[in-house]
């Protein structure tokens, strides 16, 4: 098992990518923290991997709120002792454009921006007792690309393409690695509600059509799973020399 006795923590755990990142986790023997704002989502996913005699533990967490991350941390020493692993998948989605009043943008960057940079701090603290770490932050191709009337959600991803280069230099010292996963299109909960009402398609729908599926190169897009697979390579000793990096797992979106 690559993550035996390793404690992680994964915000935004009970859903979507989260969710797979957590089950991964788990199969692969680490200590798995639930950190999300949905308690009953926490719970159920707290008892599908317990049942199957893994280790994990939910702790509800709003990572806009600097308070609710240090009691994260702090909690999370109280179940396993230590912090060996970070992943900051927890995010919110206000998409527009110039239109964005104040409030929602200060909204996006505290989840967003702010709350990973937090998150990051305060488990580095813990990480740096044992002289090791690894912190993964769930970025996006969005980061890297213009879309009409997203201007809200690309600035902060954007913004997570800088943050993982300087937190990787700034940490290096210590031997914590950090690291961005940046994914195409995802079949998660929220993209389904959200994309498949907008264009009217299930999951083998969206595969087909030229606006979603059909904008990466490989005509699909991903299943959660597929993500969760490139966040614990990154998360492993496997990726024992490799930081700062932004890893596209985007099916070619960006090659094109």
């Amino acid at each position: 098992m690559r993550l035996m006795n390793k404690t992680a923590i994964i915000t935004g755990g009970a859903q979507g990518i989260g969710k797979a990142v957590c089950l991964e986790f788990a199969n692969q023997g680490a200590n798995v923290i639930i950190a999300d704002i949905d308690e009953e989502k926490s719970k159920v996913l707290e008892n599908e991997i317990n049942k199957n005699g893994k280790r994990c533990a939910y702790i509800i967490t709003d990572i806009s709120n600097e308070v609710s991350i240090k009691q994260l941390v702090e909690q999370s020493i109280g179940h396993f002792g230590k912090i060996d692993i970070l992943v900051n998948c927890a995010a919110k989605f206000i998409i527009k454009g110039l239109e964005a009043s104040v409030e929602e943008w200060q909204e996006m960057f505290m989840t967003n921006v702010i709350g990973y940079a937090l998150c990051a701090k305060y488990s580095a603290e813990q990480m740096k007792k044992s002289g090791q770490g690894s912190i993964v932050n769930i970025a996006s191709t969005s980061g890297f690309i213009a879309q009409p009337e997203y201007l809200t959600y690309n600035t902060t991803k954007g913004a997570l393409v800088n943050m993982v280069r300087c937190l990787a230099l700034d940490l290096a010292p210590y031997n914590i690695r950090v690291n961005n996963v940046c994914p195409g299109t995802v079949w998660t909960e929220n993209n389904a509600f959200h994309t498949g009402r907008q264009y009217n398609v299930d999951r083998h729908g969206a595969d087909k059509h030229p606006e979603i599926g059909g904008k990466h190169v490989l005509n699909r897009v991903a299943d959660p799973g597929e993500i969760a697979k490139a966040v614990l390579f990154l998360a492993s000793d496997e990726a024992s020399f490799i930081t700062g990096e932004n890893l596209m797992v985007d099916g070619g979106y960006t090659i094109v």
